[in-house]
This record gives structure tokens, C-alpha cells and sequence, in this order.
């Protein structure tokens, strides 16, 4: 089969690694991989609680880029894509984030004495694994075990991403109330404090908004405009069969990606999903949103027609905070039950 004048490979056998280096222990790959897992997904729920706390200033507590930084970029023939400061940090460094914030991370984890002790062995197994040492027998089961323990936290972690919901009466909101004629299917009071999406899709706007909140799990429902804890969860729709052109879009609107923290793309091309500090403010929120529709309409065509491995691939081509279909932060939501690392 093939896809936008690609060849499907997947079907494709590729050289079994151990056959290749016989000598590199298989617990050892199988080692690495789970710690490839566990500090990418640190990072990313490092990333997002801090941004749902302080907003624009998420970073301004944590070390500066690093020389590996700038090692890394100076080689201009081999680029790569991180630019997030957290991508560049040690575990380490990352446990002292979470450590220093930890009423934003204690849901997470298990109790900070535990979580502690758990970690010595981790970064021990680690710094055995990164050094090209053959470890202990134990060193894969416990790091397994460890995976277990935070497990739950790591799911309700990125479900609660997947969690939003809208803020009614519209009218409570800044944000909401100002975006909703951008709304194609509003939500309206069909009875005394219910509600519901009723009646049919605006197709004449080029560009629909939807405006939902989500809730971080370390805060309680509250006024969301200004305060620490809320992402306001907005949804841009291609209308009436168009479909975006991601990569203009991006490029288009890099200026303003700072403000944001995540930019997700859609399987089908035909909408963008940004999430957005509450922290910044109302105003700032509502300027973000209008120069993504603005921009927006002048990259929307009926004639893309993107798949989910073009989004996939754009998506790797850009900073962290570009993410794409296949990441579950994407699309794993509390109705989807499962063991988060596989274990």
C-alpha cells in the first residue's frame, strides 16, 4: 500500500540489533528503552504543570541551557529538533523541579520519602546503563517495578490533558464569551442550568473555534481567567470540507508559539488543537487564538488532503511543543483504561 507517493515499509523486516552487535547485553537495550520512556515522559509532565503554573515564566526557576545545548546545535549539519530547556536537563535536575513544586506533582507519585528512596536505585541503574557497565541481574525488574509504581500517576497525568470541558453560561468566561461566534455548534440552555450542542453546524465560517477548559489534578474548580493551575483547551476546525496545510500554519505562526504550550495536530488535517496558560490572562489568550484563525484561513484548502504520517512527521520535524496524532497526549482520555508504560 502506499501513502502520499510514499512506500508502505511496514512490512518492511529490519536486522535484528542483537544479531548485529552480539555483544551489547539485551538487558541492557531493554533497560535503556524503559529510561528513554520514563525521562521523556518526566519532561513532558514537568513541561505542562509548570506552564499550567506560572504561565509564560515556567522556565525562570530552572538552569539555563546547558553547554550540551549548545554543543548540540553547533553541529548545523546534523540539527535536530529539541529546543525545550527540560529536553537538555538531567534526571537530576528534573527530579529537583518536581521536588521544588511538588504540590503540583504529588498526585503523581507515590509519598516524597518513597519516591525518594525508588529514585536512588533508578539513577544508580542509570548511570550503570549510560556508562556501558553490565549492571546487576536486578536491575531491569527493579526499574520495572519502578514503572509500575508511578504507573497510574503517569496515565491520570495525561487523561486529565485529554479532560476538558466547557465553561457555562459562555458569559463567565472572557475567553469564552469573545470566541463564541467563532463557535459552529455553540452549546445552549435548553432548560434551567442544562445544556447541551443543539441545532446544526455553521459551515460559513472558514474556521470554527471551540473553546473548553481542563483542570490540572493539584487544583479545584475555580475562576479560571489569570489563575495558576488551568489550560484553556481551544480547538480550531476547517470548515466545510477543508483541511489545514500544517506546515504554513507553523511557519506562519512561529512567532507566537512561546505563549503556547502545545500545538497538536489532527489525524484528518482538518483541525488544531492549542493549549494555552490561563495563567497569561484573558486578553492574551483571546490574541493568541484570533492570529492562529487569522493565519489560519489563508492556510486551509480543500484540496491537501494531509494522513496521520505526514501530521506525525511534521510534527517531529518541530520543537517539543509540536506534538502530533499519535502521542497519546493527543487522544488518551479517562475513558481509555490501560497500563501507561506496559507494565
Amino acid at each position: 500500500m502506499e501513502e502520499d507517493g510514499q512506500e508502505d515499509i511496514s512490512q518492511t523486516s529490519e536486522p535484528n540489533l542483537l544479531e548485529i552487535v552480539p555483544e551489547v547485553p539485551k538487558r541492557a537495550l531493554e533497560i535503556f528503552a524503559r529510561l528513554w520512556q520514563l525521562e521523556t515522559w518526566l519532561r513532558r509532565m514537568v513541561y505542562v504543570e509548570l506552564r499550567a503554573l506560572k504561565g509564560d515564566d515556567w522556565a525562570q526557576d530552572l538552569p539555563p541551557l546547558s553547554k550540551s545545548f549548545d554543543a548540540d546545535k553547533a553541529l548545523r549539519h546534523m540539527p535536530t529538533p529539541e529546543m525545550n530547556v527540560l529536553s537538555y536537563s538531567t534526571l537530576t535536575k528534573l527530579m529537583e523541579a518536581i521536588g521544588k513544586h511538588w504540590t503540583c506533582f504529588e498526585c503523581y507519585f507515590p509519598p516524597k520519602d518513597i519516591l525518594d528512596a525508588k529514585l536512588k536505585e533508578v539513577f544508580q541503574i542509570r548511570n550503570r546503563v549510560a556508562h556501558f557497565r553490565l549492571g546487576h541481574s536486578d536491575d531491569l525488574p527493579r526499574l520495572l517495578q519502578f514503572l509500575r509504581d508511578v504507573d497510574l500517576g503517569f496515565w491520570n497525568f495525561c487523561t486529565s490533558y485529554n479532560d476538558a470541558r466547557p465553561i457555562l453560561p459562555q458569559s463567565r468566561d472572557k475567553v469564552t464569551e469573545h470566541l463564541l461566534p467563532m463557535d459552529p455548534l455553540p452549546w445552549g440552555e435548553i432548560r434551567p442550568h442544562e445544556w447541551a450542542q443543539v441545532g446544526f453546524v455553521d459551515k460559513s465560517l472558514v474556521i470554527g473555534v471551540t473553546v473548553n477548559v481542563q483542570r490540572r489534578p493539584w487544583v479545584e474548580w475555580s475562576h479560571v481567567d489569570g489563575e495558576p493551575g488551568f489550560l484553556y483547551d481551544v480547538r480550531l476546525h476547517a470548515q466545510d470540507g477543508r483541511q489545514f496545510n500544517y506546515k504554513r500554519l507553523l511557519e506562519d505562526t512561529k512567532a507566537v508559539h512561546p505563549h503556547i504550550v502545545h500545538i497538536l495536530l489532527d489525524t484528518l488535517g482538518n483541525s488544531v488543537r492549542l493549549t494555552i496558560p490561563a495563567k497569561v490572562g484573558s486578553q492574551k489568550v483571546i490574541e493568541l487564538v484570533e492570529r492562529f484563525v487569522e493565519v489560519g484561513r489563508y492556510n486551509v484548502s480543500r484540496q491537501i488532503a494531509p494522513s496521520a504520517r505526514s501530521a506525525e512527521k511534521i510534527a517531529t520535524e518541530w520543537p517539543e511543543y509540536v506534538v502530533g496524532p499519535k502521542n497519546p497526549l493527543s487522544f488518551l482520555d479517562p475513558d481509555m483504561p490501560c497500563s501507561f508504560f506496559n507494565v
